[in-house]
């Protein structure tokens, strides 16, 4: 009996096929605002196809992992909701269980805060930590109580401080600038839990099929996506579809691995080596 000719391999001499797992941002990688990034259901589809995961990890914890995979599943991006991490995870690793919270944020940080054991409260004097996310819908008031529960000794703990969030017109205000008129009126600066500490992308390698070996970290911000990858011990790839400027990085901004003009380039051969 004639063998079957060898199937090809679509991954073969990409990007992707250099490694055993791959963790994805969001916001600007995979979708702007609610309109997929050109490309990105493909290299979701064909990492999954693999075996490389992948695992989208987010700074942005307004949404609930279910949340965040029924919003990417409706825009045309299919994901799983244990393939989703967000920076509450690395919030609530920072909090200890005799303390008691202030959350300025949406339900989804403080359940799941929570559903961790964190203990919560919405009068400003009890707090002892403020836990600030990002919240579309943030009132002054919930301003102004963060701010005088810092002044009277609360921490001052950030899910994240990214400035901006990519969207179809343009950056949007994101949770790093309502921190900053907390920080503006506290003279406090914030804790970080999420990226570009390094929590978060261990968190999401736990979850890989191969959680043993370091995998890529693909995201669109230096300060944070590729400073946290690094961090890590992985190799990196900035995207040019959110908000990184490739050709102007910050001092101190980490040198990505790979510079990418958007996700499809893991389908593609390396752009340099």
């Amino acid at each position: 009996m004639a063998s079957r000719p060898a199937v090809p391999d679509p991954l073969a001499g990409t990007l992707a096929a250099r490694y055993t797992g791959v963790v994805l941002d969001i916001d600007g990688c995979l979708i702007r605002g609610h309109t997929p990034v050109p490309g990105a259901a493909a290299v979701l589809a064909a990492l999954r196809e693999h075996g490389l995961g992948p695992v989208l990890a987010t700074n942005n914890a307004s949404r609930a992992p279910d949340e965040v995979a029924a919003w990417l599943t409706q825009a045309g991006l299919p994901v799983e909701v244990d393939q989703v991490v967000t920076s509450v995870h690395a919030a609530a690793a920072l909090l200890s269980h005799d303390e008691t919270v202030l959350v300025q944020g949406t339900r989804a940080l403080r359940e799941g805060l929570e559903a961790r054991g964190v203990r919560t409260t919405d009068a400003w004097r009890d707090a002892d930590v403020v836990v600030a996310g990002f919240n579309p819908e943030l009132r002054y008031a919930q301003l102004r109580d963060s701010a005088l529960a810092i002044q009277h000794g609360a921490r001052f703990l950030a899910t994240n401080v990214d400035t901006t969030i990519p969207a179809e017109d343009g950056l949007w205000p994101a949770n790093g600038a309502l921190c900053a008129a907390l920080s503006t009126t506290t003279g406090v600066q914030p804790e970080v839990a999420g990226k570009p500490n390094r929590g978060l992308i261990d968190e999401a390698t736990a979850r890989l099929p191969d959680p043993t070996r370091r995998p890529l970290v693909v995201g669109d911000r230096l300060d944070t996506d590729i400073a946290a990858g690094t961090a890590a011990g992985c190799d990196t790839a900035l995207v040019l579809t959110g908000a990184a400027d490739a050709a102007s990085p910050r001092p101190g901004d980490p040198t990505p691995t790979w510079v990418l003009d958007d996700v499809g380039g893991l389908l593609r051969p390396p752009p340099h080596g």
